[in-house]
């Protein structure tokens, strides 16, 4: 049986995802676009907002500035939030092809990987950005120095 019936994606679908594999790649080649001008106005569209520091959450205070108790417990837990998020990406072959009874089998296909400070989301180390929007942002910190 077509392992495409199995992933119960329409034929057509993943014909589109065949053809344009190879066109990706050969845009991809030039990640830098070459001749960039980009001015402030276009910084301020495209950098990420980052609020003011007098926003953050400070412990012990409210809204006003006034003391307020802390709403933590003694004893009470603590997570610890991850820095990145790791998927590792599988595909289980018993789903596609026939195996004996009890028998199980996983092919790695790959691993996504999303950084949560800096919003960065990588597929097997390669970053799943925009090259020129990449370049942008690049120009964009080099002004503010």
């Amino acid at each position: 049986m077509c392992f495409l019936k199995k992933l119960k994606f329409p034929k057509a679908v993943a014909l589109a995802v065949l053809l344009a594999l190879p066109v990706t790649d050969a845009l991809g080649a030039g990640d830098e676009p070459e001749g960039i001008t980009v001015s402030k106005r276009d910084c301020r569209r495209v950098v990420a907002y980052q609020a003011s520091g007098d926003v953050d959450y400070k412990p012990g205070v409210d809204a006003r500035g006034n003391p307020v108790k802390g709403a933590d417990l003694p004893g009470s837990v603590i997570i610890e939030t991850p820095k990145t998020i790791t998927i590792p990406l599988t595909l289980e072959l018993a789903d596609l092809f026939t195996l004996p009874a009890g028998m199980s089998a996983e092919a790695g296909v790959g691993t996504v990987k999303y950084d949560i400070g800096s919003g960065k989301l990588e597929y097997n180390g390669q970053p799943l950005t925009d090259p020129q929007m990449a370049a942008i942002a690049a120009a964009c910190a080099k002004m503010k120095k």
